[in-house]
Formats: structure tokens, C-alpha cells, sequence
């Protein structure tokens, strides 16, 4: 098991997640100011909140965005791949823990997962249901309501 504090941790969850209590409890749990938090940079949901309480207490975040457009054309894998080069940096990086936020079973979070566990990364996961789930196109239709932090 790795030494705390952690060098590095990584996160991963779900773009629609907004229960910020428990992402400030558990991120409360591995928080050191030394300690770098990795994220994939999305703008909402699980990435967005935990940056938000790791900057709030002074903490560093490096950030992974995905590619969604390369070379003027539109890649539908770019969060996977985004995945996939986060979890080999995280590799290279000597990150010692990986931290998800999964609802709904989430496919990009859940993707993160494997890779994490796959390369010996640390990982916990928190589920989480909500009712029926949300259908992802709505995220992208005008007007759509952003989720609020709860």
C-alpha cells in the first residue's frame, strides 16, 4: 500500500454527478497541499467539483481535457482516449491512488476504472443511482438545466 501523503491522485467520475458532500468528504480523506490531483477537465459533473474543492483548500490540479476536435474533425473516442493518456500519466507520474465517482454506471468513469486497476493504480470507486437515468443528449440540447451542486 502506498505511503500517505500521496504524491499524486487521480479522479475520475461522472459528468452528470453533483453530490458534492460526498466528493469533499473522500477527497477530505487523501488532501495534503503537496499532494496533485489529476482530472480529465470536464466542465460539469464529477471532474468540475472535485477540482472546485481541491483548489478551494490551495491544492494544485493538473488537468487532462479531452481532444474533442483534432485537426478540424470531430472524434467521438477523444474522452477514451483523454482516459487513456491520463491513466499512462498517472503511471509515469507515480500516482498512488485513483478516486471515482461513478453513476449510473457511467461509461467513460467506469472505463477510467479498469485502466486504473488494470495498470495497479489504487482505485475506489463511489457508486451512485439516480432515479431514471438522465439521457446524455440532453447535456448537449440548448437550454438544457445544468445540474446544481447539492
Amino acid at each position: 500500500m502506498p505511503e500517505w501523503p500521496f504524491q499524486r491522485v487521480l479522479i475520475t467520475g461522472s459528468q452528470l454527478w453533483t453530490g458534492v458532500g460526498i466528493i469533499r468528504d473522500v477527497l477530505a480523506t487523501v488532501w495534503h497541499p503537496d499532494t496533485i490531483l489529476m482530472s480529465g477537465a470536464c466542465p460539469r459533473g464529477a471532474d468540475r467539483l472535485c477540482e472546485g474543492c481541491w483548489t478551494h483548500w490551495g491544492g494544485r490540479v493538473d488537468r487532462y481535457p479531452a481532444q474533442w476536435v483534432q485537426n478540424g474533425r470531430y472524434r467521438h473516442d477523444a474522452g477514451f482516449r483523454r482516459n487513456e493518456e491520463m491513466v499512462q500519466a498517472a503511471i509515469d507520474l507515480s500516482a498512488e491512488r485513483c478516486l471515482a465517482f461513478i453513476l449510473n454506471d457511467s461509461p467513460g468513469a467506469t472505463h477510467t476504472v479498469r485502466l486504473a486497476r488494470e495498470a495497479g493504480i489504487w482505485t475506489t470507486t463511489f457508486p451512485a443511482t439516480s432515479g431514471p437515468a438522465i439521457r446524455r443528449s440532453a447535456l448537449f440540447e440548448r437550454g438544457a438545466p445544468m445540474p446544481t451542486l447539492s
